[in-house]
C-alpha cells in the first residue's frame, strides 16, 4: 500500500464530490490514519469515541451521519457493532490501485483482524501518545513562567505601575 497514492487518490476523488463536507473529510483522515496504523489491513476495529476525538467530532448524530454517508458514496465500508459495547469495523477504499476496492489484496498486507483492545494495538499506542502529550502540555500549563508572587505572567505585564502619575 502506497500511503502517497492512497491520500492523492483520495484527494482526486475529494475534487469531484460536492457531497464532502469539511466533517467528512476530517472523519476520513481519522479512519485513514487508523487504517494506517493498523498497517493497512483490509478491515479493523475502531471505538466510537475515539474516533470522534481525532476527527475533532463533537456530536453522535454528526458521527452517524457522517460514517453512514461515506460508507453510501464508497469511501469506506462500515459495519456497526451489534451493540454499544461491541467495537465497529472499518475497511477504506484503495485509491491509486488498479482494482480501486477495499477487498483486492495488496502484497506485504497481513490478513485477518486483531482486536483493537490489546495493549499491543497500535491504536492503544497512538492514544497513550496523545495522552502523554496532552499531560506534558498540562505540566507545561501550570508549571510555566512564574513571577516571584507565584502568578503566572506569560505577556510580562509589570503590575507594579502607578497610575496616578501622568504620561
Amino acid at each position: 500500500m502506497n500511503y502517497i497514492r492512497q491520500l492523492r487518490g483520495f484527494f482526486e476523488h475529494l475534487e469531484e464530490d460536492a457531497n464532502m463536507t469539511s466533517q467528512h473529510i476530517s472523519l476520513y483522515m481519522a479512519l485513514f490514519n487508523l487504517w494506517n496504523l493498523n498497517r493497512f489491513r483490509e478491515q479493523f476495529e475502531i471505538n466510537r469515541l475515539d474516533v470522534m476525538a481525532m476527527a475533532r467530532i463533537g456530536s453522535k448524530s454528526t458521527y452517524s451521519k457522517c460514517m453512514k454517508e461515506l460508507n453510501d458514496w464508497g469511501y469506506i465500508r462500515y459495519s456497526p457493532g451489534a451493540n454499544r459495547y461491541q467495537v465497529s469495523k472499518v475497511s477504506c477504499t484503495r485509491f491509486g490501485t488498479a482494482s480501486g476496492t477495499a477487498t483486492g489484496t495488496a502484497s506485504g498486507t497481513a490478513t485477518g483482524t486483531t482486536s483493537g483492545t490489546a495493549s499491543g494495538s497500535p491504536f492503544i499506542n497512538y492514544m497513550n501518545k496523545r495522552n502523554s502529550k496532552e499531560e506534558s502540555s498540562q505540566n507545561l500549563k501550570k508549571n510555566g513562567r512564574k513571577k516571584q508572587n507565584g502568578k503566572s505572567n506569560p505577556l510580562h505585564v509589570e503590575t507594579d505601575k502607578d497610575y496616578s502619575e501622568p504620561l
